[in-house]
């Protein structure tokens, strides 16, 4: 996983919207779900939510 990515990662855990990743990455709207969907598929999981348990999981995050 890319640093972008973990930051994202770190920010969905967090709760955050695609919009607030956007705006607290400094980065557009289709560039965060690119990201998003790069996490999904690395993860090898469907949903925001089940992507938070795998990364606690794999100690991605805290």
């Amino acid at each position: 996983m890319t640093a972008t990515e973990l930051q994202v990662l770190r920010l969905m855990c967090a709760d955050k919207s695609n919009a607030e990743i956007g705006r607290i990455l400094d980065i557009k709207l289709p560039t965060v779900k690119t990201h998003v969907s790069h996490i999904l598929t690395k993860l090898n999981v469907s949903r925001r939510s089940e992507a938070k348990t795998a990364a606690r999981r794999l100690w991605l995050v805290e």
